[in-house]
């Protein structure tokens, strides 16, 4: 059947001759090329949502560039040995019944025409050039923005994304989670549509704890190496049979509730398109690089293989990251030199190391970092924690010095992002009890209300107190706020249009 429409495709382009070889349809052939955004774009959509992370976010922009540029090279060089392939076959046999091209000059120019470029592709030396496929490995403390990235390139590129958390795999045969889980994910966010599958993205979440220790050399380990062998053949590529429970169709039972009847299926799906980005934290990794790499500069006493592993096991619990001086003066994290070697002394097996080439470590989140994530990308924390506030007709205001604090705990936590919206969460709980339906209808949290959630007894900081204000109360709500933070003070003036007002008052006080 397949032919049958390539066959007619092709009559129709030959019997079109007079746009065949131009310029124009050379563009067409790129057009699934020119689809692609550039790494460029994707960078700057990344931008909008992930604060800092410059070399990952370019590092992640090219590998998925040069991905989905890979997969769309082999999809059209398929396509035209498809087409070559049939139209040699045409002119090896004179099928009279139906002929591939009609007996007047524009359909032999055009037959002629597409003769010359199959034949001038068969020449080509990239014809059998074929792209590896480079899948990305991504190593960050817990927080740095690892699954943000993942998922924010899957909807900038419109592409389904599944992401599974490798903890809950073991080996075929054992209690829990067959390898190929991430694909049935995949599957299903695609709608069940295997080609649109076939291009998405899938994650596996905390590889690192698939890594086999020390302890285990010798013993079963159903879900560690076992799970990492099983990974191999899916991450490099090859069709696999899924099978799935497809809902076919909804209705009610006798007591109303909504059910879904639902249909097994079997799909193959050919991984060798899928992005697989793996990610981990890799805690005490950068341990064992500092050390290698302090080593290697200044060797020390000699230390057995066996006392290496137990200092990393040891290490392990430390949240700090290692930094590495470089020769130039220039501090980075050590994670930023890691190297294949230092990944299979991790645990690691060197076959699945192979499989993914691009590697890049996300820097720890600083103090800025952590407080423009609270205030500035698009989904800011502080944004949405301001939306739940207007709910309730409530306008909740919080100071620079209050976030900056708030920043200051997180990095002390040594949590990352995450730690943010859980300190918020603390800080916020008296207030978002108190005001639904009390009158308030202005909050706002400055650097002693913060600093108060130190201060409390209760780890969920039920006692902390905010200021609060009734609806005459706005002036004196607004200029409590400029009392901390000034440009605060400015957007309340200028949203509630008192900016005349406080010039005036201003000027009254010069005097």
């Amino acid at each position: 059947m397949l032919k049958i429409h390539v066959r007619a495709a092709i009559r129709r382009y030959v019997t079109s001759s007079a746009t065949f070889a131009t310029p124009a349809a050379q563009k067409l052939v790129q057009s699934r090329v020119q689809q692609i955004p550039l790494p460029k774009v994707l960078k700057s959509f990344l931008d909008e949502y992930v604060v800092g992370q410059e070399i990952g976010k370019k590092v992640l922009s090219v590998a998925v560039y040069n991905h989905y540029l890979r997969a769309y090279d082999k999809q059209k060089k398929a396509e035209m040995k498809m087409q070559q392939e049939i139209l040699e076959e045409e002119r090896r046999k004179d099928d009279e019944n139906e002929p591939l091209y009609s007996g007047s000059s524009e359909s032999k120019a055009g037959l002629k025409n597409l003769q010359q470029q199959f034949g001038l592709s068969s020449t080509r030396n990239d014809d059998d050039l074929e792209l590896s496929k480079s899948n990305v490995l991504v190593i960050g403390p817990s927080g740095s923005g690892k699954t943000l990235l993942a998922a924010t390139l899957a909807r900038v590129l419109d592409v389904p994304i599944a992401i599974t958390d490798c903890t809950q795999m073991t080996q075929a045969g054992y209690i829990g989670e067959d390898v190929q889980v991430c694909v049935e994910r995949l599957l299903v966010n695609a709608d069940f549509v295997v080609a649109k599958a076939e291009q998405g993205i899938i994650v596996l979440d905390e590889i690192d704890k698939l890594a086999k220790p020390a302890a285990s050399i010798g013993t079963k380990d159903v879900s560690g190496e076992g799970v990492q062998q099983a990974l191999l053949k899916l991450i490099e590529g090859h069709k696999l049979e899924v099978n799935v429970k497809r809902p076919v169709k909804a209705g009610t039972d006798n007591k109303k509730n909504t059910t879904t009847a639902k249909k097994d299926e079997t799909f193959v799906v050919d991984t060798s398109n899928i992005l697989f980005m793996i990610m981990g934290a890799f805690v005490g990794l950068d341990k064992h690089v500092s050390k290698r790499i302090n080593t290697l500069r200044a060797p020390k006493e000699h230390q057995t293989q066996e006392s290496q592993k137990d200092d990393i096991q040891r290490l392990r619990f430390n949240n700090t990251i290692e930094e590495i001086v470089l020769d130039n003066g220039k501090r980075v994290s050590a994670l930023n030199m890691v190297t294949p070697s230092d990944l299979v002394s991790f645990g690691l097996i060197p076959e699945l190391i192979g499989r993914v080439p691009i590697v890049t470590a996300l820097e720890p989140l600083q103090k800025k970092d952590l407080y423009q994530i609270l205030r500035e990308p698009k989904n800011a924390i502080l944004d949405q924690y301001k939306y739940i506030f207007q709910q309730f007709n409530v306008k909740l205001s919080v100071t620079r010095k209050a976030l900056e604090k708030v920043a200051q705990f997180a990095l002390k936590e040594g949590t990352g992002a995450r730690g943010l919206r859980g300190i918020m969460e603390r800080l916020l709980l008296n207030v978002n009890y108190q005001c639904p339906g009390s009158g308030i209808s202005y909050v706002l949290i400055d650097e002693e209300t913060v600093n108060s959630l130190q201060q409390t007894e209760h780890s969920l900081a039920s006692h902390v107190e905010a200021k609060y204000y009734s609806r005459g109360q706005r002036d004196e709500f607004i200029n409590d706020a400029t009392k901390e933070d000034e440009e605060l003070g400015r957007e309340l003036d200028r949203e509630f249009g008192r900016t005349p007002t406080r010039e005036k008052e201003h000027q009254e006080i010069d005097t």
